[in-house]
């Protein structure tokens, strides 16, 4: 069983109201939010919807964006969460009557436009991945050339990429798609720093087009630390948070939740957290946030990944020559709890003690046995060691 540290960091934050100007008096009041007792910030306080927002449109659009701003949208301002529409035949995007049907439950002869904005926590590089049957382009910052783009429609579903060098804060997105034909899907995933290719989680999507907003998280690092890793995450903004789970991987697709933390129900201070997992496994480890909120379903971070590279397990144990009472250090120290036994010379067992090596300290042993020399042998997670120890020597 884990045994998790966490500590939630000293919130600091001070909010310091200004007066309007009188040729200001009907624009909203912004409040000034510091981390700080010393240091005022001015951050809007519109906080981001998590998602995306759709329009659906009938017919198909042709490669051409225009046909989005020259035609009227049949579904408006639908909110999505993450653009992860498996490929199918049947109405997985759930447009309805938008569509033509020339089969059943076959909707074909129509497009969609996604927009909103993606918040990076981290400056780098990131490749996009768009999968789609039948067009989609991807737009960010409203550049004219698109990112990464699948055109025309006699392709079954594909994926193409594009990389681009992101700076941190909030980006505008846009993905044009449309269905002419067959079997429909639009998928869209990244990769950038410590982070692997994965869908664009909804907690760094945000439905609001225009409109100046407040992240929710805007900073989320797991690294590695003397075998173990340690996390840490911070927040602009909370709305209706009720605790943040932190889950766990060792493949970056099937998670458990390791710990929990209370979050900070609805705020507009600069909230910091951290904590630590003392036992990841050796090789690659995968971590995600989980945002739990009263108001609706989970909100999640970004995958991040962390490498614990294997290390010679040493036992030690002294002082040489002792009085029978001996302390054992064992490195790496993130075993967790293990079972220690005391062998004799002729095979016999004669101790046994559990012991618990999660935190790294020394642990006194005091087998009350007889001066002679003796086996030791550790059982941990990691495997069996022995080593022969002399008592009263």
């Amino acid at each position: 069983m884990l045994l998790l540290h966490l500590a939630q960091a000293t919130r600091r934050a001070a909010q310091h109201n200004h007066r309007l100007a009188t040729g200001l008096a009907a624009s909203l009041c912004l409040g000034m939010l510091s981390a700080s007792a010393a240091q005022a910030q001015s951050l809007p306080v519109v906080v981001g919807s998590p998602g995306l927002s759709a329009d659906y449109y009938p017919g198909y659009f042709y490669d051409q964006p225009s046909f989005f701003t020259a035609n009227a949208p049949a579904i408006h301002n639908r909110p999505i969460e993450q653009l992860n529409f498996v490929e199918a035949e049947d109405d997985n995007f759930k447009v309805g009557k938008v569509a033509t049907y020339y089969a059943a439950n076959k909707p074909d002869e129509f497009s969609a436009r996604f927009q909103g904005q993606l918040y990076v926590t981290n400056a780098g590089d990131y490749t996009f991945y768009l999968g789609s049957d039948d067009a989609a382009y991807l737009w960010l910052d409203n550049n004219p050339q698109p990112v990464a783009f699948n055109k025309g429609d006699s392709f079954p579903y594909r994926e193409m990429n594009g990389t681009c060098t992101l700076s941190p804060g909030l980006h505008t997105l846009r993905v044009d798609y449309g269905e002419h034909g067959g079997s429909q899907g639009l998928v869209l995933q990244y990769s950038g720093p410590d982070m692997p290719k994965q869908l664009v989680p909804n907690g760094v999507l945000y439905s609001q087009v225009i409109a100046t907003i407040r992240p929710t998280l805007m900073h989320f690092e797991a690294v590695a630390d003397n075998q173990q890793v340690a996390l840490n995450w911070q927040t602009a903004a909370e709305e209706n948070c009720t605790g943040f789970v932190i889950q766990k991987s060792t493949d970056g697709h099937v998670f458990t939740d390791l710990l929990r933390q209370p979050g900070g129900a609805t705020s507009l201070v600069t909230h910091s957290y951290d904590a630590i997992d003392p036992q990841p496994a050796t090789g690659w480890n995968y971590y995600r946030l989980q945002q739990l909120r009263s108001d609706r379903t989970p909100v999640y971070s970004p995958i991040k990944a962390v490498e614990i590279k294997a290390v010679e397990f040493v036992i030690s144990v002294y002082p040489v020559p002792n009085n029978g009472t001996f302390y054992l250090d064992v490195q790496p120290a993130n075993v967790g709890t293990a079972l220690l036994k005391l062998i004799d010379m002729s095979g016999r067992q004669v101790y046994q003690q559990e012991v618990s090596l999660a935190n790294g300290s020394l642990q006194k042993i005091e087998p009350g046995m007889s001066t002679g020399i003796y086996m030791l042998k550790l059982t941990t997670s990691a495997g069996t060691f022995s080593q022969k120890i002399s008592l009263g020597i």
